[in-house]
């Protein structure tokens, strides 16, 4: 399921992406604030998969009439193996679907424990400068000065503004400006909004799409600050002057910090949103915009989540029983099957199909327990299914509840109504197990 899982991660991720740049485009042609949806991306980034993974209802599908109950069917997974000829042992892969899981798991876990590390080690490195840092005034108000840090802001709980020791150096114009601009940072709070965001992105350091959002939040955070203070009637040229002069002598980044100095592409990027003028087409390019934002957050919700059962482990087969075709007749071997205290697995080479998919929907619709449906509860139910000689099914089994007994029971009474095409194993049926998800939720 990890493989399944990150795929969907990347999937949401890219189009919670694509909802930002449009929502900042539409947002910019108004001069309004854009930090918000890249936030809102970055956050819906990871919490998006995560409750589908935790509460796999929580989001369903667009395709169901808000009044009836949404019910679902997985594909069969059949638990069996495939023919083997008489005394051909092929070579175990080495690289099978358990090792690939394992290996996206573990550096999945590495580069998690390895963000984390680095990120500690910065704020360690942080704090021991500001030990350095001496106490002083800029225009009459407390700040800290450093050597080669800043202007800009730094802590959580107690945020200060740091100045580089050559800010003294500047003209009072320019001077003015880079403290009006850290202190409105300051006062938003756009430093713990960044330090949010750099957090959300520790849990899922493999997502590009996650990353680039960061970058993108971290530069509406600057473009949001420069419209405040622009808004506060100062003059576009000065400040354009501040950026190029400050930028020049950009500092070492500082740990999710808010700062007035960036590197040479974002304040080229600043300064072209400041100077641009207003679009005479606002209204259609905004209403363009507007429309692609909302249809990736409808292909968002609309996504088919990843099925738990797609790497679900398959039962093991008894270590010393044969499946020798030639040796073992297929009705023996159903009859060991079925007698089977667990799932087994039997040789088969076409699997089986289920045949009354509407019929098992509207079993679905009419098993589930009312006092659930009208408190909007849903679940899934996984079934072991047993899928006799005549594709009916002789016997089933738990798998994975809902954690509802009544939607447990409804399922068992769903997957005696089931039928299948049999599998066949050289054009002869075969009764087999397979693995079955059955969904309830209400729209």
């Amino acid at each position: 399921m990890v493989i399944a899982w990150i795929g969907y991660c990347l999937l949401v991720s890219g189009l919670l992406a694509l909802a930002a740049f449009a929502t900042e485009r539409a947002l910019g042609h108004f001069r309004k604030p854009v930090r918000w949806g890249w936030f809102a991306a970055v956050v819906g980034s990871v919490t998006l998969p995560s409750a589908a993974f935790l509460a796999p209802g929580l989001l369903p599908g667009m395709g169901a009439a808000p009044w009836a109950p949404l019910v679902g069917l997985s594909e069969a997974v059949v638990v069996t193996s495939s023919p083997v000829a008489p005394q051909s042992a092929e070579p175990t892969a080495w690289f099978d679907t358990s090792t690939m899981r394992a290996l996206a798991g573990g550096v999945w876990v590495l580069l998690a424990a390895g963000m984390l590390f680095h990120l500690a080690r910065a704020h360690r490195r942080l704090r021991s400068e500001m030990r350095a840092w001496t106490p002083g005034r800029v225009l009459g108000s407390p700040v800290l000065i450093a050597d080669d840090r800043g202007p800009a802001v730094v802590g959580i709980r107690r945020s200060v503004v740091v100045m580089p020791r050559w800010i003294p150096e500047l003209e009072d114009r320019l001077l003015r400006l880079v403290f009006l601009h850290e202190r409105e940072h300051q006062r938003a709070g756009d430093h713990r909004l960044f330090s949010a965001a750099v957090a959300v992105l520790v849990l899922m350091p493999w997502n590009v799409f996650l990353w680039w959002q960061v970058s993108r939040l971290r530069l509406a955070i600057e473009f949001d600050c420069d419209r405040r203070v622009l808004k506060q009637g100062e003059s576009p040229r000065d400040y354009a002057d501040a950026l190029i002069t400050v930028g020049g002598r950009v500092s070492a980044p500082l740990l999710a910090a808010a700062a007035f100095a960036e590197r040479k592409p974002a304040v080229e990027r600043r300064l072209r949103r400041m100077t641009e003028p207003l679009a005479r087409l606002r209204i259609p390019r905004t209403l363009g915009a507007s429309g692609v934002a909302a249809l990736a957050i409808i292909l968002v919700l609309g996504l088919p989540q990843p099925e738990a059962s797609m790497d679900a482990p398959a039962p093991e087969a008894d270590a010393g029983r044969s499946l020798d075709i030639e040796e073992n007749p297929l009705a023996r071997l159903a009859e060991r099957a079925a007698q089977a205290e667990q799932p087994t697995f039997v040789a088969y080479d076409t699997p089986p199909v289920l045949q009354n998919v509407g019929e098992v929907q509207r079993a679905l619709q009419s098993a589930y327990p009312r006092e659930l449906m009208d408190a909007g509860i849903g679940g899934r139910v996984e079934m072991w299914l047993y899928v006799d000689l005549s594709g009916a099914v002789a016997n089933h089994e738990l798998k994975t509840s809902s954690g509802k007994d009544a939607l447990d029971r409804a399922a068992a009474e769903v997957a005696e109504q089931m039928r299948f095409r049999p599998a066949s194993n050289q054009g002869q049926p075969t009764a087999v197990w397979v693995s079955q998800w059955l969904s309830f939720q209400v729209m």
